[in-house]
């Protein structure tokens, strides 16, 4: 399981203008892309302390977000925005993505003081207001996306003058997604019922030290049809999927508790503290101990 980042681009149907291109703090990719033709859909992913706003203008675009051995599916059309959060698994299914227009950027959250160049009052409104927002598939109208578009203009001339007032675009943009209607078109999709004995399985004894085959006990297929019919269901592998439970785990504990790494690092089933806080690193971005300063209480370690 991995991040997936757009590099720079810019091409007639792909503007892709990277966070070291703009430098404004809180902002990582702001992109439009036109596809005349059909492309590749992204694969399963996630993005560690990022909301993703997609803001379609023209045609459509399909989202899957898998949560609670539950696949829900979006439909996108035009004068609709669409929102993933943080760490949230997400795809564009496995059909190619058709020709269409779009406007997409990513809010980084690390640190909700200092978003846009905003003041540290302000920056903490706009963080707290984007994530108690209560739809994610929003209807946007014309005076929404003429700033959306007037930010992306604002942004393409990359120089310092032109992107602050292309902030000015986007900060108001963000602040009125609240306001908008949303789309009531959502798809729920239920797993196999077998996968989903597994993930009940794994939710239920997440302390243990599992091994998949435990998972395709629990499921009653075999191992090698498990792990097959599993990536199929889910988008990601079994194993993937164990270790994104674990540490969404481990983020609660580390938030919520005092329970010191190493020891939550046993509890979890993994062989040490070194090796949990190697995988935590890995997939979260940061160590336990930073997560645990960041978003929780002190503790010793």
């Amino acid at each position: 399981m991995y991040e997936i980042f757009d590099d720079y681009c810019w091409t007639k149907e792909k503007k892709v203008i990277t966070k070291d291109k703009h430098k404004v703090p809180g902002l990582g990719n702001f992109a439009y892309w036109n596809l005349n033709s059909s492309s590749i859909p992204s694969p399963m992913h996630y993005h560690s302390d990022i909301i993703e706003v997609h803001c379609m203008m023209k045609g459509t675009r399909y989202t899957q977000i898998e949560k609670d051995g539950k696949i829900t599916k979006y439909t996108s059309n035009g004068n609709q925005a669409f929102l993933t959060f943080p760490f949230e698994l997400h795809s564009n299914g496995n059909q190619p993505l058709s020709p269409c227009e779009f406007f997409a950027f990513q809010i980084i959250t690390e640190d909700p003081h200092h978003l846009f160049g905003l003041s540290r009052e302000y920056s903490s409104e706009l963080y707290t207001q984007l994530l108690k927002l209560e739809q994610r598939h929003l209807a946007l109208g014309s005076t929404h996306l003429n700033n959306l578009r007037s930010a992306f203009t604002f942004f393409s001339e990359m120089t310092p003058s032109s992107t602050m007032i292309g902030v000015q675009f986007l900060t108001c943009f963000l602040f009125n997604l609240r306001f908008l209607s949303p789309v009531a078109d959502n798809q729920i999709m239920q797993l196999d019922e077998r996968i989903k004995k597994s993930i009940f399985y794994l939710n239920d004894n997440i302390q243990e030290s599992l091994q998949l085959i435990d998972l395709a006990d629990a499921s009653g297929y075999s191992l090698s049809r498990f792990k097959v019919k599993f990536k199929e269901e889910a988008g990601i592998t079994p194993a993937e999927y164990v270790t994104l439970q674990k540490l969404e785990y481990a983020k609660k504990k580390l938030v919520e508790t005092d329970i010191s790494i190493t020891d939550l690092a046993y509890l979890l089933g993994f062989s040490s503290s070194n090796y949990f806080s190697s995988v935590f690193k890995k997939i979260m971005t940061c160590t336990p101990k930073h997560y645990r300063n960041r978003y929780g209480i002190n503790q010793k370690d």
